[in-house]
């Protein structure tokens, strides 16, 4: 996807690229920071500027700034609501945006070209689904409880019905890593094909990956499947296995 920009646009965003990566290079930003710092730049200079951007979303022009130079990182909120003051989806804001002979191209395959592209980043979102828009620094805002029940209600979920534990060891390497915040929908305990599940077994919390069996009972996976071999569960013991509710999101580290 191309967004062509006036060339007075162009020429503001060209300037500005120009500024604020000199501060993503002195403060050696990993990628993801500067992919989110690209896009500030990129909408603020869409909007009009800093101060009509920092306008539209209610913000203070010092705040702008230091998602700008990189020094902080906008909540996923704010930086949607710049996109859609320009009329750009929610969605792109997951793809690698990079400025092009006068245009803002946006690639959601994940194989944008290096250099000035801003690379993203996406987690499982919703397992079983394509991936949900991630953006670096989400998970680190401590974002409000009526946040949280609106990212849930986003994705089709229950709020009430969410819980989170701590995955343990390495069994869905690389899908979820030890320790990680597992997000799991209590009231899903159906077993669909190919769904992931907490499950309790032997007094010991296991996340596995459910595949149906023809004739009844289900094979738990587990994504590290050189480590960890299949375990065969039959029709006759499946009612014996405790199911916490199926994995709907995980944090990624960043």
């Amino acid at each position: 996807m191309k967004i062509p920009l006036s060339d007075e646009i162009a020429a503001r965003v060209e300037a500005r690229l120009a500024k604020f990566s000199l501060s993503w290079t002195k403060l050696d930003l990993d990628p993801l920071r500067r992919a989110t710092s690209f896009k500030v730049v990129v909408l603020c200079e869409m909007l009009g500027g800093r101060t009509k951007a920092a306008d539209a979303v209610e913000l203070t022009d010092n705040t702008l700034d230091n998602y700008r130079h990189g020094k902080q990182d906008p909540t996923f909120a704010t930086l949607e609501m710049l996109a859609e003051k320009v009329g750009i989806a929610g969605r792109y804001l997951g793809g690698e945006w990079s400025f092009e002979k006068g245009s803002i191209r946006i690639d959601l395959s994940g194989d944008g070209a290096a250099g000035t592209t801003a690379t993203s980043m996406r987690p499982p979102g919703l397992m079983d689904n394509p991936p949900a828009p991630y953006l670096h620094g989400y998970d680190e805002i401590g974002p409000s409880a009526a946040l949280i029940e609106h990212y849930w209600r986003r994705l089709g979920l229950d709020p009430a019905s969410m819980s989170a534990v701590l995955a343990e060891g390495d069994s869905m390497m690389p899908t979820i890593a030890d320790q990680s915040p597992v997000f799991v929908d209590t009231a899903d305990r159906n077993l669909a094909d190919g769904g992931i599940y907490a499950l309790r077994a032997e007094g010991r919390l296991i996340i596995r990956r459910v595949q149906r069996l023809i004739g009844g009972g289900v094979q738990l996976l587990a994504d590290n499947a050189a480590a960890y071999p299949p375990q065969e569960i039959g029709e006759a013991t499946l009612a014996d296995l405790e199911i916490l509710g199926r994995v709907r999101s995980a944090a990624v580290a960043c």
